[in-house]
């Protein structure tokens, strides 16, 4: 079905001290992300880039903050992101136009010449509204729902790292799209596996796999030609893929950090 590409173009677009400790060892503590469970908070959990002290994962993670997404002080600043751009799929060229805002508030809109075709989540209710003669808007399938919300989040899930229900380990450090990266594994407890690659000179994400765990679907997007906005760095050009076939070229035209985006807009329309 022609929607199923926004899933995909989803997943990407877009201080407490805190002691590591590994399981077993210091080496452990520079795979695994953890902290002793009596020095966790509420407020540490609710905190996008928290201080994670030393390790390797942690090293790798303060620097993704700070040299690849700019820092907690501009992304704070940060409440939400409208942008427009061209989307080739095999069934033809499309105009495209979607709204976040944080924390994981969506609507995206792809139009032909005649169509259009909307998906939005509201923090409560994912929705969908297809073309043709009876055009309304309805909620989505439970499956079509769970996997739109997975990627409505504001960001990536690398942030808020001790959030509840998350898992954030150090894999590897391999060549990645003509690039050294740092493989970074989250796994969360709706059964969804993302692994990030990060270059490792400037930080960015080059590429990002989310695995379904219960289906063993796997979708992937290779982000090109970074530009900043408010100190975050956007991506022009977003290719993606599942199951390793190609599936949509996205490129972004148009890109607007805090452009008066209000709640009430999300909401599934009448």
């Amino acid at each position: 079905m022609i929607y199923k590409w926004y899933i995909l173009y989803l997943s990407g677009i877009l201080g407490l001290n805190a002691a590591l400790f590994g399981t077993d060892s210091e080496e452990s503590a520079s795979v695994r992300l953890e902290m002793p469970a009596d020095q966790i908070n509420v407020i540490l959990r609710q905190t996008s880039m928290p201080d994670l002290g030393r390790g390797r994962l942690a090293d790798i993670l303060t620097r993704y903050y700070i040299e690849g997404l700019g820092g907690p002080e501009d992304w704070e600043k940060i409440s939400s992101l409208k942008v427009s751009g061209n989307l080739l799929l095999k069934e033809g060229e499309f105009e495209l136009n979607a709204f976040q805002k944080k924390p994981d508030l969506i609507k995206v809109s792809m139009r032909d010449n005649q169509r259009e075709w909307v998906l939005g989540y509201d923090g409560e209710t994912a929705w969908r509204e297809f073309p043709g003669a009876n055009r309304k808007a309805e909620p989505m399938p439970a499956d079509e729902a769970r996997r739109f919300k997975h990627s409505a989040h504001f960001g990536n899930h690398l942030l808020y790292p001790f959030a509840s229900g998350k898992t954030i380990e150090y894999i590897d450090t391999i060549p990645v799209e003509g690039t050294i990266c740092h493989q970074i594994r989250v796994t969360l407890d709706t059964d969804y596996q993302v692994d990030y690659f990060i270059d490792i000179r400037t930080y960015l994400e080059i590429k990002a796999v989310n695995t379904d765990l219960r289906t063993g679907e796997v979708n992937s997007l290779v982000y090109q030609d970074y530009f900043r906005e408010y100190g975050m760095p956007i991506a022009r050009q977003v290719e993606s893929f599942e199951d390793g076939e190609w599936v949509s070229s996205l490129r972004l035209d148009e890109v607007k950090v805090n452009a008066g985006v209000i709640p009430w807009m999300f909401k599934m329309r009448d």
